[in-house]
């Protein structure tokens, strides 16, 4: 085949004893095998590891170095690894995403932090089948249930430019976010502590030189982030790229494409002042392939701040991109299958666990009187987020009654939409037609196994859960000529929580109280306006209430501080996606919410906003006509279809 053009650039431009060294790198597969999405059940060219397995192989014809890396939230997300979970297979079979990874010759990985999403038991058990060191250097086990190598060399034959072969010692080491440890405290909490990402990686970084290392590479499952990012910051790859000694980074965790054109380097041997190392970050989902090509240059060098002294290697030349698959033909699962020919058994099983994800996201659970859609669901709520609240509230009911002490409190549900595009394109929204519901529905309204989690907050706290919240909408000047867009893009919809039980606007004229990253950057004036009870009655910055939400939201995901800082209830045993699904098995008539009318944006004296959503949205004129949406122009670079909104 022909390889994209940003991945052949760099071939040649290795002379005389240089190596040329390509890196290449996935990052937050979630489980994502094949080209299909198990929620519609539906085939979804342009995603899955499959999609990324011709170019892998053509890579490696290309160029005789190669190093495949990937970075991390490879175990959760896609139905195959709740079918897995659920452990529909055979009991002994290696994870899917493990077998295919061992067949396609990855040399080393990292963890992210919804790798601990279902538990370490399981976690243990996926690894034990890899055939690649997963290296981890900021987790440290408390009981030794899980140890993971903080940092492995690996040592490869390399051929020069000349054609002459070398020895090359690479360095790898990676981490992820501290806050994996808040996230999943229900699996982690006494069993596992999470150190700053930066001065781990520079901990390790300098021992891996220590020991050896030609070069070094970080797998750094962390957005890029500032350079002035505080300690134990979320998203550091771009401090990590400035460590010294670091001559590559993979970047991922927030499911961006970075660089998407080619950029290049030369690092300058005679500068004090490090250069930033190359960086990629491939997106998510196997929807991009991360390029790192790197030209090394043999040096001569004694002294003691090598372990054995000898030829050492210097980075020269760099080029780094990220590139989508979509830029290729659409490959399903063939290239993949055809590399696993010389192991029928286990490309059997790959079709056999296809095949058994399907069947058991296909079980029925009931039907539903309404269609349950999250095209408009960040401008008013919607009967997708009001079945999960009810089904949330139903489920922790029973249990907050057998608590007198909260007899007398309110009860409120926090929901989010998790499909609701943002970062992940025009076509990440739910859309399940009024009828039958299947195991697959629940999944698609509730994506993340979370377990149900009960807070008690005061009404102050309640407040700032909602500023954090309303932080989705940019700031609307009711003086401005034109429409104004209305919502952040950067915001990631699944932090927009709406919680049932009450009633309030939202000032939109006001500023943000955070950005997209949950930094704080007003503290006043407020957003939400007239905060009162369902019962009419105002909520007092002292009341207190009870909430009902996900085990990551009470962690203060999604910066939620206010959410963190509550008092925790309890946390049960089961997922908020199995309380769905029992809500709706349970229910004795179809499913038919009752929307309450949360919340609403406060009138603004007829200022245009635009609204941009996914072009499913055109299937629900009423629900257009309802909320006042006119159609504007076709669809934007992006995918989303633009409606204006008078407010």
């Amino acid at each position: 085949m022909t390889l994209p053009r940003q991945i052949v650039t760099a071939q040649g431009t290795a002379a005389g004893s240089n190596v040329h060294l390509r890196v290449l790198a996935t990052t937050d597969l979630h489980a994502h095998l094949l080209p299909y999405d198990y929620i519609t059940d539906k085939r979804a060219n342009g995603i899955g590891l499959a999609h990324l397995a011709e170019i892998i192989v053509a890579a490696r014809k290309a160029s005789p170095n190669v190093l495949l890396v990937d970075n991390g939230d490879t175990l959760q997300g896609a139905p195959l690894a709740d079918a897995a979970v659920a452990e529909i297979v055979p009991s002994g079979r290696l994870h899917p995403m493990i077998a295919a990874m061992n067949a396609l010759g990855f040399d080393v990985a990292t963890l992210g932090n919804h790798d601990f999403d279902f538990g370490l038991p399981h976690l243990v058990a996926s690894l034990d089948g890899a055939e690649f060191p997963v290296v981890s250097a900021n987790a440290r086990c408390t009981n030794g249930t899980i140890c993971l190598p903080r940092r492995c060399l690996l040592e490869r034959h390399v051929v020069d430019a000349a054609g002459q072969g070398h020895v090359l010692q690479i360095g790898v080491t990676g981490a992820m976010p501290p806050q994996v440890a808040l996230w999943n405290k229900p699996h982690l909490q006494g069993q596992m502590v999470f150190d700053d990402i930066v001065s781990t990686v520079a901990t390790e970084v300098s021992a891996l030189r220590d020991e050896g290392a030609d070069i070094v590479l970080v797998l750094a499952h962390s957005g890029y982030g500032a350079l002035d990012s505080a300690p134990r910051a979320e998203n550091v790859a771009l401090q990590v790229a400035q460590l010294p000694g670091v001559d590559a980074v993979v970047a991922g965790h927030t499911h961006k494409v970075r660089p998407e054109h080619l950029m290049s380097g030369c690092p300058d041997p005679n500068s004090a002042a490090p250069s930033a190392a190359p960086m990629v970050q491939p997106g998510a989902f196997g929807s991009h392939l991360g390029c790192i090509d790197l030209v090394l240059e043999r040096i001569e060098q004694t002294g003691s701040d090598r372990a054995n002294d000898g030829p050492r290697w210097r980075v020269c030349q760099t080029q780094a991109v990220s590139f989508a698959t979509t830029q290729r033909r659409s490959l399903g699962a063939v290239p993949l299958r055809r590399m696993l020919s010389g192991f029928p058994k286990l490309r059997l099983d790959m079709a056999r666990e296809h095949n058994a994800t399907r069947s058991y996201v296909a079980r029925p659970l009931g039907n539903s009187a309404v269609a349950l859609e999250t095209f408009f669901s960040i401008l008013a709520p919607c009967a997708a987020t009001q079945l999960v609240a009810d089904a949330q509230r139903g489920a922790a009911e029973p249990l907050i009654a057998a608590r007198p002490e909260l007899a007398d409190l309110p009860v409120l549900s926090a929901v989010a939409p998790f499909r609701a595009g943002g970062r992940s394109g025009p076509l990440n929204y739910s859309d399940v037609p009024a009828g039958p519901l299947k195991l697959r529905h629940a999944a698609d309204l509730y994506l993340y196994p979370n377990r149900l989690s009960v807070l008690r907050i005061t009404g102050q706290g309640i407040r700032d859960w909602l500023e954090r919240s309303a932080s989705i909408y940019r700031q609307i000047d009711p003086g401005a000529d034109g429409p104004q867009q209305l919502i952040d893009p950067e915001f990631a919809p699944y932090n927009f929580d709406r919680i049932t039980g009450l009633h309030y606007q939202i000032d939109i004229s006001k500023p943000p109280r955070t950005n997209a990253d949950g930094d704080e950057v007003y503290d006043t004036p407020a957003r939400i306006c007239d905060l009162r009870l369902i019962d009419g009655r105002p909520l007092s910055p002292e009341d207190e209430v009870i909430v009902v939400t996900n085990s990551y939201r009470a962690a203060g995901g999604g910066h939620m501080r206010a959410a963190a800082a509550a008092r925790e209830v309890f946390v049960t045993s089961f997922s908020v996606r199995d309380a769905v699904a029992r809500y709706i098995s349970d229910a004795t008539r179809a499913v038919d919410p009752v929307i309450e009318p949360t919340f609403s944006l406060r009138p603004l004296g007829g200022v245009d906003v635009i609204y941009e959503t996914g072009k499913g949205a055109l299937r629900h004129p009423k629900r257009l006509a309802a909320l006042g949406l006119t159609a504007m122009d076709a669809e934007n670079p992006e995918g989303f279809y633009p409606f204006c909104l008078t407010l």
